[in-house]
């Protein structure tokens, strides 16, 4: 699949880039939206991690020293349409500078409650090392490479 054929897939099947202009920064192995710039002159956009059930979205601010992290987004992706199945924001006073390593771990915790909520829900118990690890391994299978 080429690399336009990709992005046309992913703006079309994924709620957080449908209507976006995006690209793909092979160095960064990331999905970039096109940003927008706020009047006190910081830039907006999204970055998203995907693997073939899963997708990772950055909502990301760049100010005049740092790169914001401003919330995170999972979609499940089941073939049909992507899902929504868990968010975290930060703002305001409890602004956190991006850091690779703080949003995998924030994505890891946040894809394993969801999971653990599901298994509650089906009566079904997984150690929570098992749970931990099956979580960490979906995340990490969205930030291989996706494209050369």
């Amino acid at each position: 699949m080429t690399n336009t054929a990709l992005q046309t897939i992913v703006a079309k099947n994924l709620p957080a880039l449908s209507g976006e202009s995006i690209t793909y920064n092979a160095a960064k192995n990331v999905f970039l939206s096109k940003g927008y710039t706020s009047a006190a002159g910081n830039m907006y956009y999204k970055a998203v991690r995907l693997s073939n059930r899963l997708m990772v979205y950055y909502d990301l601010g760049q100010g005049y020293i740092h790169t914001f992290l401003n919330g995170i987004k999972l979609y499940c992706f089941d073939g049909q349409k992507a899902n929504l199945i868990a968010q975290k924001y930060w703002g305001g006073c409890d602004y956190r500078i991006f850091n690779e390593q703080f949003a995998k771990e924030q994505s890891i915790l946040m894809l394993r409650g969801f999971l653990e909520g599901q298994l509650r829900l089906q009566g079904a118990h997984v150690s929570d090392q098992e749970l931990t690890n099956f979580a960490r391994g979906m995340i990490e299978e969205t930030q291989r490479k996706q494209l050369a």
